[in-house]
């Protein structure tokens, strides 16, 4: 087993890439890709710590609607921009009490609409968490 230091999650990336191939080929998943990659980036601390702040609410404004095609030009030209918003190297955890309520490993992947409902649920749990720190 392959326990991550960010979420606790066994082999979490692994599992956060086979998210990405439902996201990426079934429309019904896809709908909430830009929830499944902000949750997971948060969880894990690869943001830095303005951008966590910026994805943290980015994510609680997009709970129930997808980005529209303004929003995502304007989240991509940031992300593509000059500043940088992942951090360098390996991220240290993140210090919660208790740890995070829920992972990727609470995202069922059985069928779209258990996905969106589970992502959605982890997304708000993550962005909540950071937002208030």
């Amino acid at each position: 087993m392959n326990e991550c230091p960010h979420c606790g999650v066994d082999d979490c990336e692994a599992t956060f890439h086979e998210c990405l191939v439902r996201d990426f080929t079934d429309p019904g998943f896809g709908i909430v890709h830009h929830l499944t990659v902000g949750a997971y980036m948060l969880q894990h601390n690869a943001y830095t710590d303005e951008m966590a702040s910026h994805m943290a609410d980015f994510v609680l404004e997009h709970l129930d609607r997808p980005p529209g095609e303004t929003e995502k030009h304007r989240l991509r030209a940031w992300t593509d921009g000059a500043q940088r918003v992942t951090r360098r190297g390996v991220a240290p955890p993140l210090a919660l009490t208790g740890g995070w309520p829920l992972t990727i490993a609470d995202v069922d992947a059985q069928h779209a609409e258990a996905y969106c409902t589970t992502v959605r649920a982890w997304a708000q749990s993550v962005a909540r968490i950071i937002a208030n720190e």
